[in-house]
């Protein structure tokens, strides 16, 4: 009988399925990563975040660390982006749809899809606000659907805040109506217990006590109307001021994050010489001498096109700090600078901003200076401004400082006075800038905006006394928009 011994292995025999298991896995991930460009149509492109103030951190799909977020950054399906205390983010979906983040928020993008002529996403709030501003009117549809531990929203072209803070939440629309999905735990597995029709002005509360109650087939009462402590909040007014004039981040994917601390390293500029550009116009606020009870502040305003960079003198208590504007892109016209105490840049009493632009060389403007008076008392326990004198009707005084409604650029500051008035209100949108006995108001319109087209447009500004008497005065503004020739044929994009 024949005894054949058995081979001995090698090491590489031992080794062989674990490095076909690794491939095999590689293979996998990277066939998953090109079926999902594909499947996503290139949607991808089109999301980016940008950093409006503060600490940001993201998580990319796949990586394991946090990292700083950065302007520009492109989001992807599957990556997290998270704010510390005083940060703030705002997302760009499709150029005209936006989701703005609060301070101690973290938020996922679990999914980003096509369907049909319109987009799908998917944001999971983990803890924290956050903002949906879902354009009805873009060319771009956009379905958002927003998921916390127990709701889920889906909507199309509403307004609404979502927050997830200590053991409640909260689902509030600004404009629209919206329909929120109520899910619990019911031995381990997740039920559906109501669908809330929510309409404009409304919130819907989920506590522990109320999941409690749908656990027990009970039906709270859930829907109220929006607080005031919300409408009075620095996150809504901050929303509201965006909706109506959003920060232009044309072309910003190249301009670097936004620091910590608003500013960058101190800049001498004792050498340069003044005068050699027009001085910046201040915007928000629309007076030079403004005070607020709020502990944070986004200054607007206009520069010349021969701006290369915005700077800022801050003086915030005893110290004069010099900063440059970073989300200011050279040849822009507009600008913005956030300040708040957070960030050490507005502190409780009176501060001083003096903003100037720098060109080609040594090209300096003079200064615009602005004192905001910031008192961090409580709003209800400060002395109510006095409003003196009989409410009259608007007065529309100027368009850029011209008499003349016709205008041939934008964006267009109408300026206009009034006397006796708690508020005023053009076109449905409040004039968050007025304050109650102010003699002055100012509302800026652009195409971006919404509030301005090629062609006439009509405005009615409106008045409103404390008792609530009102008294309006009709205008309009036309818009000669330049006609740009090309050698080539282009659909014309519509007005957002």
């Amino acid at each position: 009988m024949n005894l054949h011994r058995l081979p001995r292995k090698r090491p590489i025999d031992y080794i062989l399925p674990f490095l076909i298991i690794i491939c095999t896995g590689v293979i996998v991930v990277l066939g998953y990563q090109l079926w999902s460009s594909l499947n996503t149509d290139n949607n991808e492109k089109d999301i980016y975040m940008y950093v409006a103030q503060g600490n940001t951190k993201i998580l990319p799909w796949g990586a394991g660390e946090w990292e700083r977020g950065y302007n520009g950054t492109r989001l992807l399906q599957g990556d997290s982006l998270k704010t510390q205390s005083g940060g703030r983010i705002i997302v760009e979906v499709f150029n005209d749809h936006y989701i703005r983040i609060d301070e101690k928020t973290e938020i996922s993008l679990s999914e980003i899809k096509k369907s049909g002529d319109a987009y799908e996403v998917t944001v999971l709030l983990s803890e924290g606000k956050i903002w949906i501003n879902n354009n009805e009117d873009s060319e771009t549809p956009v379905k958002f659907n927003v998921k916390t531990n127990h709701t889920l929203v889906t909507t199309v072209g509403t307004i609404y805040e979502v927050e997830q803070i200590a053991g409640s939440e909260i689902v509030r629309v600004i404009k629209g109506a919206i329909m929120a999905e109520i899910w619990v735990d019911d031995n381990g597995k997740k039920n559906k217990v109501e669908s809330l029709q929510i309409g404009v002005g409304q919130e819907a509360t989920l506590t522990d006590q109320i999941i409690q109650q749908y656990v027990q087939r009970q039906a709270p009462s859930v829907v109220t109307a929006l607080s005031d402590a919300f409408k009075d909040g620095g996150f809504y007014k901050w929303n509201m001021a965006e909706d109506q004039n959003p920060s232009d981040f044309t072309n910003s994917s190249n301009v670097s994050t936004l620091p910590d601390e608003f500013a960058t390293e101190e800049v001498t500029t004792e050498t340069l010489a003044e005068g050699e550009l027009a001085a910046p116009s201040i915007t928000v606020p629309s007076s030079l001498n403004f005070s607020t009870p709020e502990s944070s502040l986004t200054i607007r305003g206009t520069t010349v096109a021969e701006t290369k960079k915005m700077m800022v003198d801050v003086k915030a208590g005893d110290k004069i700090n010099t900063y440059e504007l970073n989300l200011y892109i050279p040849g822009n016209t507009e600008w913005n600078f956030i300040v708040s105490e957070q960030a050490g840049t507005m502190k409780s009493g009176l501060n001083e901003y003096s903003f100037y632009a720098m060109g080609e060389g040594e090209a300096k403007s003079t200064k615009t200076k602005l004192s905001v008076a910031y008192s961090s008392e409580n709003p209800e326990d400060a002395t109510e401004t006095e409003v003196t004198g009989p409410l009259t009707a608007p007065v529309v005084v100027s368009f850029n400082g011209s008499p003349s409604n016709t205008v041939t650029s934008e964006p267009v500051r109408i300026s206009g006075t009034v006397t006796g008035a708690e508020k005023v209100v053009v076109n449905g949108y409040q004039l968050s800038a007025f304050k109650p006995g102010d003699t002055t108001w100012v509302y800026n319109v652009k195409e971006s905006y919404g509030n301005l087209k090629a062609g006439e447009n009509s405005y009615t500004v409106e008045a409103v006394a404390k008792d609530g008497s009102k008294k309006s005065t009709d205008f309009t503004l036309v818009y000669d928009k330049p006609v740009t020739t090309t050698e080539t044929t282009a659909t014309p994009e519509a007005n957002t």
